[in-house]
């Protein structure tokens, strides 16, 4: 089994090798850090400029797309040259839209939000919620007979709401359809691959990773070890869980299989009377591997 690999079951010895090698390498995070803004950088941000309406004396972002931008001189920046010169518009290849995008920019009394927006329907395609018995109108009437809303993404990139229900594969003859767009391109198959669809695809994996990036950074590591690490910002209270910092988890693995003291400091690593009503863990035998700092 490979180091630190058990995960609900383990003696207590193994806790202390575990939690042991962990906060020794607290020392790491400043780099990784800095690693991870040096890969931003390179990687560049796409955004995407939406056409805006005034519903209700509030604006929110409509999907028309009117504007889109990328970092100068960055690795998406130069995917997207190369996209533009094969042809390609960069607003089809995605929406490019991001969740945490919205602002709360006011708070009543009451506790109704002003709410800033830059992306359409917060940044997030989600599925419609409806109402039972809420049916799309057949052909533009509402005759209370049409496909119930149930499962379509509020997106204008999802066909099925914008065809007045998903279409049944055999409801067309899909198969004269297929063959005719088929015989269309298929000359130009090579180069819609090559000047195209793997740059897209090159795009959105770029993007995807600066997203993964981002959450490392401002979520994973704000809350194992946000403002007591340099590298790391402060510590959002209203965001994290002050218990769920690797400290706080440490500290009270400890407290419950170790013997300790009434203020909850450990005063031997080994295993307490209360440890067989555990059951998640057990003393240590003689032919187990033991951490190296003692204990």
């Amino acid at each position: 089994m490979s180091s630190f690999s058990k995960m609900s079951v383990w003696p207590v010895g193994y806790f202390r090798a575990f939690s042991s090698w962990l906060l020794r390498n607290r020392k790491t995070i400043a780099s990784r850090v800095d690693k991870i803004n040096a890969d931003l950088a390179r990687i560049g941000f796409i955004k995407v400029v939406y056409r805006t309406v005034n519903i209700d004396g509030e604006v929110k972002p409509t999907e028309e797309r009117i504007g889109f931008s990328v970092t100068d001189e960055s690795s998406l920046g130069r995917l997207v040259q190369a996209y533009v010169a094969g042809g390609g518009n960069p607003l089809d290849i995605s929406s490019f839209m991001y969740p945490d995008s919205v602002e709360i920019l006011d708070e009543d009394p009451e506790g109704n939000l002003t709410i800033a927006q830059h992306y359409p329907h917060g940044g997030l395609a989600a599925p419609i919620s409806v109402e039972y018995n809420d049916p799309l109108p057949v052909k533009g009437e509402d005759t209370g007979y049409g496909e119930y809303r149930g499962g379509h993404v509020r997106s204008d990139r999802y066909y099925p709401t914008r065809q007045g229900g998903r279409v049944d594969r055999g409801g067309f003859d899909v198969e004269t359809v297929v063959s005719m767009m088929h015989n269309m391109r298929g000359w130009a198959n090579q180069d819609i691959r090559e000047r195209l669809q793997d740059i897209e695809w090159r795009i959105i994996k770029l993007s995807d990773l600066r997203e993964q990036l981002v959450k490392e950074r401002d979520d994973m590591l704000g809350q194992a070890f946000g403002g007591v690490l340099s590298g790391v910002g402060d510590f959002d209270n209203e965001r994290f869980d002050p218990n769920q910092r690797v400290q706080a988890l440490v500290q009270g693995i400890y407290s419950l299989i170790y013997e300790t003291n009434e203020s909850g400091q450990v005063t031997a690593y080994r295993a307490n009377l209360e440890v067989p009503f555990l059951h998640f863990t057990f003393e240590d035998t003689t032919s187990e591997l033991r951490d190296p700092l003692g204990g």
